[in-house]
């Protein structure tokens, strides 16, 4: 049992204790005054002026500029998650699209059912239309290889992409006229036609190897008299005119072209993928699963599938403002989603507007060269691969590019400003190959699963497309995400590059056709 305290003792030891107290008291207080007394003076200082920080690759930026780059980091990067639900919302969009008409996925069966096997030999044309530009290829087959491969390409005129449509097949007829002179291109027999084969890289309804209608225009294209006609008619009417010794013998889509180039060299090719000014797939499917095909399966053959891919759309799509701006511009607007957020007719104007919002709402360029800025497409994607290429440790030539292209003043460029449109045409060229290569990944699990594909076969994908060719790392950002989607499996799909491949398959469907007649 403790002894009481007398008194006294208690009287010292609340003295004590109140001395403490008020010792901590005042140093509790003047603590929270001085962090408060900080703070307020920071506050005022960002107020003042745009207070720099450094950035993780040690470049100085603004608060501001930092929170706008964050802002597109988090949009367009997709989790393992994200990117699962996509494949799902793909694979749905596919089912539907074979079934029946008018879906998303429009799913359109090419009539290409003969497929390449390397046997084709002679002489045959192919007219490439897509893009901006029309090309004439001569194809030469024999010994189950391609001898020769001649083309030449000429732009479309402005005015014919939204004028008449017998002006636009005109213009294609005396191109085919022309190249037919200048390479000695001839029948083979007297009373016979050099075998054409026609790539038509737009959106068409097909009932039959040389018969499709215009479903709508894409890259750029307004012709509203040429929809619902009949191309091949159009074609050869402007032929007859002008007296072009040919006869074409399929309309396709490229990537039916792609597909079928790759398939009379290697036949484990599956898929074929358009990357270039426009994006797309087509790959061969059972026709028993084509449902809205008439009397489809029955004979049990296959048919490659144009899948029209552009136009899928997705709540799980990593959607920027800047693509509803786009879309909103287009004079296909409302439609083809997904081509906008891939190709590369789009990627410049992608991060022209995300620089001009960092502009407006960051101060990255200052008011001159924002206002070069302000023009739309004046931003092309050439120069976001030049700049997506040079990477963060090379600002002096990103400032040269940005120079050169948007004819600004190359000491008007900070370094924060060169990181940030380097990081800006990182993640728009990320979230292009991230976005292509879900869509390969969708089509390689739904023919495994369908049982079309064995999963230890060789899943070949032709690529044909300058985005493809020459972005940089482009082919290695889809690999990643390969292995993100497929896991293990990611090791069968083989991305080959097939130069021209419209082109070529286009011949070599031409010359399946007019082999089989």
């Amino acid at each position: 049992m403790g002894r009481k305290k007398s008194a006294t003792a208690v009287a010292k030891d609340e003295s004590a204790s109140s001395g403490v107290g008020l010792l901590v008291f005042t140093t509790v207080v003047g603590v929270g005054a001085g962090v408060g007394l900080y703070f307020w003076n920071r506050l005022k200082r960002r107020k003042a002026s745009p207070q720099s920080r450094r950035c993780s690759k040690g470049v100085a930026m603004t608060h501001e500029q930092l929170d706008v780059l964050e802002g597109y980091k988090s949009k367009c990067t997709m989790s393992k998650d994200q990117l699962n639900a996509l494949v799902d919302d793909f694979l749905r969009r596919m089912n539907e699209g074979l079934r029946s008409e008018g879906q998303m996925l429009k799913q359109l069966p090419s009539y290409v059912e003969r497929m390449p096997n390397g046997e084709e030999a002679g002489e045959f044309l192919a007219i490439d239309l897509g893009g901006t530009n029309v090309r004439v290829v001569k194809v030469v087959l024999e010994d189950r290889k391609v001898k020769e491969v001649v083309a030449h390409e000429d732009a479309i005129p402005k005015a014919l992409m939204r004028g008449t449509t017998k002006g636009l097949f005109d213009f294609i007829a005396k191109q085919v006229k022309l190249f037919m002179a200048r390479h000695s291109a001839r029948p083979t027999a007297s009373g016979t036609k050099v075998p054409i084969g026609f790539t038509f890289s737009y959106p068409m309804k097909q009932t039959g190897i040389k018969n499709g209608e215009l479903i709508c225009w894409t890259k750029g294209f307004d012709i509203k008299d040429t929809l619902g006609k009949d191309l091949v008619g159009l074609l050869e009417a402007s032929m007859r005119e002008q007296e072009v010794e040919g006869e074409v013998f399929a309309i396709l889509n490229d990537t039916v072209g792609t597909l079928a180039a790759s398939r009379f060299a290697d036949q484990d090719t599956q898929l074929g993928v358009i990357l270039g000014t426009g994006s797309n797939a087509a790959y061969i499917e059972s026709k028993g699963n084509i449902s809205k095909l008439s009397a489809g399966g029955s004979d049990g053959g296959r048919m490659i599938v144009n899948i029209e891919w552009g136009n899928f759309k997705s709540d799980h799509l990593p959607y920027l403002a800047e693509d509803r701006e786009i879309d909103e511009g287009t004079p296909n607007r409302g439609s083809q989603h997904y081509e906008k957020m891939i190709s590369g007719m789009y990627l410049g104007e992608m991060a022209r507007r995300a620089c001009l919002r960092a502009s407006r709402e960051a101060n990255l360029f200052g008011g001159t060269q924002r206002r070069r800025l302000e023009k739309p497409w004046s931003f092309p994607t050439s120069l976001v691969s030049e700049i997506d290429g040079l990477g963060s440790g090379r600002l002096p030539q990103v400032k040269k590019a940005l120079s050169k292209a948007l004819d600004i003043l190359e000491a008007s460029v900070s370094d924060g400003c060169a990181h940030f449109v380097t990081e800006v045409c990182r993640l728009i060229g990320d979230r292009s190959a991230t976005l292509a290569a879900a869509g390969v990944a969708a089509i390689y699990r739904y023919l495994t699963q369908s049982g079309q594909v064995a999963l230890d076969q060789r899943f070949v994908v032709a690529v044909d497309g300058g985005l493809f060719e020459h972005y940089p790392r482009y082919k290695d950002r889809m690999d990643k995400t390969f292995g993100d989607l497929l896991g293990g499996q990611a090791k069968r799909v083989e991305l080959v590059h097939s130069p021209d491949g419209s082109g070529i398959g286009s011949a070599v469907i031409a010359a399946a056709a007019a082999t089989s007649r």
